[in-house]
C-alpha cells in the first residue's frame, strides 16, 4: 500500500471526525452573559456583576448540581490576592457574594467535589 495514500486517508478521516469530537462536551457559548472555560468534562461559565461574581457549572449541556461541591475564588491582580468561597446558590450554580473583580485580573476557580476530585479553570476578568 502506498504510505502517502495512506496517510492521507488518516488525515481525511481526523479532519472528518474533528467537528464531532468538539461538540462532544456540549456548548461552549455562554448561557448567562458570562465567561466560559472548560476543564476536563466540566463547563465553568464565571458571571462577574456589581453583585459578586456566579460560576454556573454544566456538563454535555447539562447543569450540575453545585451543592455537590466545595469551591473557592482567587483573583490575582497586581501582585495581590484576593479569595473568596464559592457557594451553591441553588441549581448549578456558586457565588460569591460581594466579590468585586479587577479589569485585567487572574481569576481562578477551584471545584472539589465529594470524591475529592480537582477541577480548576482560569479567566480573564474584564
Amino acid at each position: 500500500m502506498n504510505s502517502a495514500f495512506f496517510r492521507t486517508g488518516i488525515a481525511a478521516l481526523s479532519l472528518m471526525a474533528a467537528p464531532a469530537m468538539l461538540h462532544a462536551h456540549g456548548s461552549m457559548k455562554p448561557q448567562h452573559g458570562g465567561l466560559v472555560q472548560m476543564s476536563g468534562e466540566t463547563m465553568m461559565e464565571l458571571v462577574a456583576s456589581p453583585k459578586g461574581v456566579d460560576v454556573y457549572l454544566s456538563e454535555e449541556d447539562e447543569p450540575l448540581t453545585a451543592a455537590g461541591f466545595t469551591a473557592k475564588l482567587t483573583q490575582t491582580a497586581a501582585g495581590a490576592k484576593s479569595e473568596a468561597a464559592l457557594k451553591p446558590a441553588g441549581g448549578n450554580k456558586l457565588s460569591a457574594p460581594g466579590f468585586k473583580t479587577v479589569k485585567g485580573a487572574k481569576l481562578v476557580v477551584a471545584l472539589v467535589d465529594k470524591s475529592g476530585a480537582k477541577i480548576f479553570a482560569t479567566f480573564k476578568a474584564k
